[in-house]
């Protein structure tokens, strides 16, 4: 009798003393298809347009910021394209508007193309942007005060071809027909007339100066040779109108009463169907990007185990000024680390800065995560998490 017990007893015995099995560890698919949301732009903007090109075919145009003069007259923005050691001058090309941007935003400006020579193909951007704001006032908006000027230029033959622009200026500001110019950057305390600027001394933005006195210099035109992630020029030349143009090469001298500036991108080989954009804006202002207006990147990290930490970092490229960004978890999330509301902070050197959050997965399933941030876009990224 004992021993039947026993031998009852002792398999209930064994099972109770085995470990609990563990839950296999989960599979985390983070879909590709990022949803983004334009809403209510935040950052103040003036819906006003207090920039105005004039368009006269050939690429070429005048330029005014307030009804001032930044050039010689309507036309006196005159570019060239260089194909194979040749230039070339646009056709009358005709204009069309822009499209909208990824969220739907309707652009200002219009754009133009024309074929070149070996099959190359050119397209002139024209696009009016907001500049800007370094110090922001309570209320004050952006102004939509200069242009950027971009070209496409696609090689659509089958051999490789040298594509490079000339931009040339007729500059004038106001009423002055040799305004000097400025780079506070790169050569402060200095006015800049017959010089040719490239490699370091060639600045992100330089200034034209209705008066050539750095203390009282009058109205105040700006060029941007960064925008963005656009290809920039490699050299300007601060010169002469009269200055002897070399085909592609202009003199280098001083202004004497009538100035120009050259904006030169220079001839780099396009293979074919390989394309280049290059691009510089002039106006009121120092140029923002008009692609990212603090566009989000995400990246996630850690670990999606329930109880366990994973990390949410925000890219933001070129924030704009007082932008912020807010994490919205989903049921089955919870925030751990980190406001829920974060200032984007300053930009480092590459102009980016960073957001971080952490969580933790309280359930499995699909859920949704969403970034918004004060300029008006709502980035959400969904992520399912599922056992085996």
């Amino acid at each position: 009798m004992d021993c039947l017990a026993t031998r009852l007893v002792l398999p209930i015995l064994c099972l109770a003393t085995l470990p609990a099995l563990a839950d296999p560890p989960v599979q985390v698919k983070i879909h590709e298809a990022e949803k983004v949301e334009a809403t209510e732009v935040y950052l103040p903007v003036d819906p006003a347009v207090h920039v105005r090109y004039t368009y006269i075919g050939n690429f070429c145009y005048g330029l005014y910021v307030d009804n001032k003069l930044l050039c010689c007259g309507d036309g006196a923005i005159r570019p060239s394209v260089r194909v194979d050691n040749q230039n070339y001058f646009a056709p009358q090309a005709q204009a069309k508007p822009l499209p909208a941007t990824k969220n739907g935003k309707q652009r200002t400006g219009m754009q133009a193309s024309y074929t070149a020579a070996n099959n190359v193909s050119v397209t002139q951007w024209m696009e009016v942007i907001p500049s800007k704001v370094t110090k922001a006032a309570p209320g004050q908006k952006r102004r939509r005060d200069t242009l950027l000027t971009k070209y496409i230029l696609e090689n659509k033959d089958t051999k490789p071809h040298t594509v490079g622009v000339r931009v040339r200026i007729d500059t004038m500001c106001v009423n002055n027909d040799g305004a000097l110019f400025a780079s506070p950057t790169t050569h402060p305390g200095k006015i800049l007339n017959g010089i040719e600027l490239k490699g370091k001394d060639l600045p992100e933005w330089m200034q034209i100066l209705e008066v050539p006195d750095l203390k009282n210099p009058g109205f105040v035109g700006y060029y941007t040779f960064k925008v963005g992630k656009l290809e920039g020029p490699h050299r300007v030349l601060c010169t002469a109108h009269f200055a002897q143009d070399m085909g592609w090469d202009v003199q280098v001298i001083q202004s004497q009463g009538d100035s120009d500036c050259v904006i030169y991108f220079e001839p780099k080989v396009l293979q074919p169907g390989e394309k280049r954009e290059v691009a510089y804006a002039y106006g009121g202002g120092v140029a923002s990007n008009p692609e990212n207006e603090g566009k989000v990147t995400l990246q996630f990290g850690g670990s999606f185990e329930p109880n366990k930490e994973f990390t949410v970092t925000a890219y933001v490229e070129d924030p704009v000024e007082g932008q912020s960004l807010s994490l919205e978890l989903p049921k089955g999330m919870q925030r751990t680390a980190g406001k829920d509301t974060q200032a984007v902070p300053a930009p480092d050197t590459a102009g980016q800065s960073v957001v971080l959050w952490k969580g933790r997965v309280m359930d499995v399933g699909t859920h949704e995560l969403r970034i918004r941030s004060s300029n008006g876009v709502i980035y959400t990224r969904t992520i399912t998490i599922s056992r085996p």
